[in-house]
Formats: structure tokens, C-alpha cells, sequence
């Protein structure tokens, strides 16, 4: 009884000085400085308050953009005209690009994997071919002709900049300063679902072991889009 007394009181006295150290942790504090609308008395728009406290998800929900995929660059630095020249060179293709591997990777092995198991089993060798070196180079192959595609349609729609301070509450004249741009497309979903359909369906060839995933997943992206895109 003792012992376990004593167990207990050690991990009591662990817990406390973990709890202290968490309150012992560097405090930060960000202010916004200024931003685009500053100088115009422009209020942040809701794509910029949506896409910071939520990510791109945030802002694809919003109504406006219903019909249209929502494609946002970001880039931040100490200088000020630096990012502000990112923004201006900044181009929806390589996003895109990014976005569709993400997107079509994950959809390839879901069902490469879900089609393995169905045949065999999760421990047949076709589950296990799933994952071989086989269908992976044939993926890669796939995706790297779909991110190459130049799509068109993408307009820019909206862009901000911000200055933030970072700094200890404790010590205000220790902080951080730091401009931050953001650039948002739009493409509308029936355009962009039909382009990414036909890269799809001439990226592979016929004989593929990947062919009818790959028509499959065709046709479910011109019926109902691309069901993942902005989760990353």
C-alpha cells in the first residue's frame, strides 16, 4: 500500500512539473501592422479571414465560389517587395498541378488497394501487388502527364498582403515583423473536371493494368468533380 502511495505521489509531482513547464513556455502574441486596404480604409475580405483561421477548405465553401475550384498561392518574407513580386509572377498552373497530384495519388491507391482486396483478400498477392513497384511507376507515370497539362479557364480573382508582428508580451521590443502575400484563382469546376477527365483517359494507355480505375475515376470526375479538392 505504501509503495503504491509512493507511485502515485512521484507521478503527482511528474504532472505538476510538466503542468509548470507548459506555463514556463515563450508567450506570442501577433498584431496585424497593416495590410493591403490599410491606406484605402478597405476592410479584409472574407476569402483572406476564411482561408487564415481555416485554410482553402473555408473558402471553397463560401457560396460565390459554388461552381468554381479556388486555387490560392502564399508566400512570406521580410521584404516587402519581395512578396509583393511573387505575388504579381505568381501562376494558378503549378498549384493546380500540386493540388491534382495530391488528389489523384490518393484516389489511385484507394482503389488500386480496394480492388486487390475485393479479388483476393487483404493478404492476396494481389493486395500485396497493390503496392508494388508495377502500379506505383505506372501512377507516376499517369501523374506526371496530368500535372503537365497546361489547364485553361484559371482567372485571378482577388489578392492582399498583410504585415504581422510577432512578439513576447513580455518583451515588446523583441519581436519579429513579417509581409505576407496571397493570391487567389478561380476556375470554374465543369471546365477544370473536363480537362483533368481527357488528361485522365490519354494518359493511359489500353493495356494498362491501371485502365479501367483510371476511365472509372474519369467518369466519376466529370460526374461529380473533384470530390477532394482543397483538403490538403
Amino acid at each position: 500500500m505504501k509503495i503504491a502511495k509512493r507511485i502515485l505521489l512521484i507521478g503527482l509531482a511528474f504532472a505538476l512539473t510538466a503542468l509548470a513547464g507548459c506555463k514556463s513556455g515563450p508567450k506570442v502574441n501577433i498584431n496585424e501592422m497593416e495590410n493591403k486596404g490599410s491606406s484605402m480604409g478597405v476592410p479584409t475580405p472574407d476569402w483572406i479571414k476564411n482561408y487564415t483561421a481555416s485554410g482553402i477548405t473555408a473558402v471553397q465553401s463560401q457560396p460565390q465560389f459554388k461552381d468554381k475550384y479556388c486555387v490560392i498561392g502564399e508566400e512570406s518574407g521580410v521584404n516587402k517587395q519581395f512578396v509583393l513580386t511573387w505575388a504579381d509572377n505568381f501562376s494558378a498552373q503549378q498549384r493546380i498541378g500540386a493540388m491534382l497530384r495530391t488528389t489523384i495519388v490518393s484516389e489511385y491507391q484507394a482503389r488500386v488497394q480496394g480492388s486487390a482486396q475485393s479479388t483476393g483478400g487483404a493478404n492476396s498477392s494481389s493486395a500485396q501487388g497493390a503496392g508494388s513497384g508495377e502500379y506505383n511507376q505506372q501512377i507516376d507515370n499517369i501523374i506526371n502527364a496530368i500535372v503537365n497539362v497546361s489547364y485553361s479557364g484559371a482567372q485571378r480573382d482577388s489578392d492582399w498582403w498583410s504585415l504581422r508582428r510577432r512578439y513576447d508580451p513580455d518583451q515588446k521590443d523583441v519581436f519579429t515583423d513579417e509581409y505576407t502575400a496571397y493570391v487567389m484563382y478561380t476556375i470554374p469546376k465543369a471546365e477544370l473536371n473536363r480537362q483533368v477527365a481527357q488528361a485522365l483517359t490519354t494518359s493511359v494507355a489500353k493495356d494498362s493494368v491501371l485502365y479501367d480505375i483510371t476511365i472509372s475515376m474519369a467518369q466519376q470526375i466529370l460526374q461529380n468533380g473533384l470530390a477532394q479538392w482543397g483538403a490538403e
